[in-house]
């Protein structure tokens, strides 16, 4: 009973009042002039802040005028107020900046000023669309074919470069500046920039400034690789360093070459600085064909001999990198098999060749594989055309070459110790059967190999017979076991006539003082190479 709740009693001092709401007499109305003084201030609004001066009221303010004209139904006249200003603001700026550049002096000065313009037009609109922010986030976003109100401000200067020549002029300009720079003159790069961005920002760079520029850029480059490959002088050995501040000697390839590869450099740092990156590939690809691919022919033809002559490894590199994005591997693979051919042919018609054949191929081939690996990065196309090459120049002698890779064997068994440590000896041996390899009377090579073997072990002048062996297995690693079979069982016989004379001598007594030594080697006729018979005159 405590806890019950107990109702309120009257009020003091009578009876309650109740609050009764009427409805209006009449619905509340716009004045007349709401409209069209919400405008004006709008519109004053915005004529200040592209003249860069303060607006009459807060910003706060202009934005519930705009709020307030799109909820009472008039978003569509303030839409087309600002479109209007727009129009008018970027037509009086840009017409101004066409008619004060026009002559040919002050032409210069339509980048710099065209810049300016674009740069202050663009925080105008950032402004602009900050203070009717409510328009564009629901009638331009809302209402079919009306755009928001920064592409709106953008089209009306599409439209007026569009209407003009002055769109061609600004194109037409940037690719003189551009030129400038390449010829290495200072140019003004900020208004480059900003020339690019308006464009990019007005959906005209791929249309209007990209295909002139790489036009531009195919014209200067033709013209400058014309003018300099025909210039171009041979390779002079020793290549001479040009002395700074003084006229240099007529350029020759690896100069060009370098000079390419400059031009390369500079492009790619041109697109990072000021260029759009989709524009990389197309520019790239236009400079590299203008200077390397039209004249490939006349480059390899002036200079490539002489650069493998010399061993020139980092030019090789920079030629084969430039040659392979125009796809010309196929001329270098021809200039690779020519310059192989012709210098085997040479070594293999020398004077001198019997004596220095194969150390001259050894080193030729090591020459050539060291080219292979570092400067062409080891392509699987020029490793096959040296292969080619190789084997039809070492092979124009027949049986020599056959003949001169045993006999070069035969020596280096008979050095000994002087061909070094046991690795030094097994690359050796790699390095001979890579020759080996190339020629075709491998047949031949086995009978002058066998010949040579035999005289070596009957003569016991070889360094040992673990090298035997160890030469013995590269040939079966690189021929099959039929083909080193009785090379082989040379060996074998060789083994077993020393196990049978130390048998013998460990059977006989202690030998007289003046007893005749006795020594032989059990041979099988069919290991052996055979020989004339000997007569023996008591």
């Amino acid at each position: 009973a405590m806890w019950a709740s107990k109702r309120p009693g009257p009020p003091a001092g009578g009876p309650q009042k109740k609050l009764v709401i009427k409805g209006l007499k009449a619905l509340p109305t716009l004045p007349a002039s709401y409209k069209t003084d919400t405008l004006e201030r709008l519109r004053a609004a915005v004529q200040a802040i592209q003249q860069s001066q303060p607006t009459t009221q807060g910003l706060e303010e202009l934005y519930r005028d705009c709020e307030g004209m799109c909820l009472h139904g008039f978003a569509s006249d303030v839409y087309a107020m600002l479109q209007a200003e727009l129009e008018k603001y970027a037509r009086q700026q840009l017409s101004q900046i066409d008619g004060q550049t026009n002559a040919q002096p002050a032409e210069g000065a339509m980048l710099v000023k065209t810049r300016q313009f674009w740069e202050g037009y663009t925080q105008q609109l950032a402004m602009i669309r900050c203070v009717f922010l409510y328009l564009d986030r629901t009638y331009a976003l809302q209402t079919a074919n009306v755009v928001s109100l920064w592409a709106m401000g953008l089209s009306v200067v599409r439209q007026h470069l569009a209407s003009t020549n002055m769109r061609s002029r600004l194109v037409r300009l940037f690719i003189v500046e551009v030129t400038s720079e390449r010829d290495g003159r200072l140019v003004d790069r900020p208004s480059l920039v900003s020339i690019t961005r308006m464009f990019a920002d007005l959906d005209l760079y791929s249309q209007s400034l990209l295909p002139s520029f790489i036009d531009a850029t195919r014209d200067y480059y033709r013209r400058e690789s014309l003018r300099m490959v025909n210039g171009l002088a041979p390779i002079q050995q020793p290549a001479v360093a040009p002395v700074e501040g003084k006229s240099s000697a007529p350029m020759d390839v690896p100069g060009y070459l370098a000079h390419v590869q400059q031009r390369l450099d500079e492009e790619t740092q041109r697109v990072a600085q000021y260029l759009k990156p989709s524009t990389k590939s197309a520019l790239l690809a236009t400079t590299l064909t203008e200077l390397v691919e039209k004249h490939a022919d006349r480059l390899l033809s002036l200079s490539f001999d002489a650069m493998v002559d010399a061993n020139m490894t980092a030019d090789l590199a920079r030629l084969y990198s430039l040659l392979l994005p125009v796809n010309k591997l196929d001329l270098l693979q021809q200039s690779w098999i020519a310059f192989i051919k012709k210098s085997g042919q040479q070594r293999m018609q020398a004077p001198d060749m019997e004596a220095t054949l194969v150390s001259g191929l050894l080193e030729f081939k090591r020459k050539l594989d060291g080219i292979l690996s570092s400067a062409f990065q080891s392509n699987v196309r020029l490793l096959g055309a040296l292969r080619e090459a190789f084997e039809a120049f070492i092979n124009t002698r027949r049986s020599k070459p056959a003949q001169l890779i045993a006999r070069h064997i035969d020596q280096c068994m008979r050095m000994g110790n002087k061909l070094g440590t046991d690795r030094d000896v097994d690359d050796t041996f790699d390095r001979i059967i890579m020759l080996f390899r190339f020629i075709q009377g491998k047949d031949l090579f086995e009978a002058y190999y066998r010949r040579d073997l035999a005289k070596r072990l009957l003569s016991s002048k070889m360094m040992s017979l673990d090298t035997e062996r160890l030469m013995l297995q590269k040939l079966k690693t690189e021929c099959g076991a039929g083909y080193t079979n009785r090379l082989e069982g040379m060996l074998r016989d060789m083994e077993a006539s020393e196990e049978l004379s130390s048998e013998l001598v460990r059977g006989q007594s202690e030998p007289a003082a003046n007893a005749i030594g006795f020594h032989a080697n059990v041979l099988t006729m069919a290991f052996w190479p055979a020989y004339e018979p000997t007569n023996l005159v008591l």
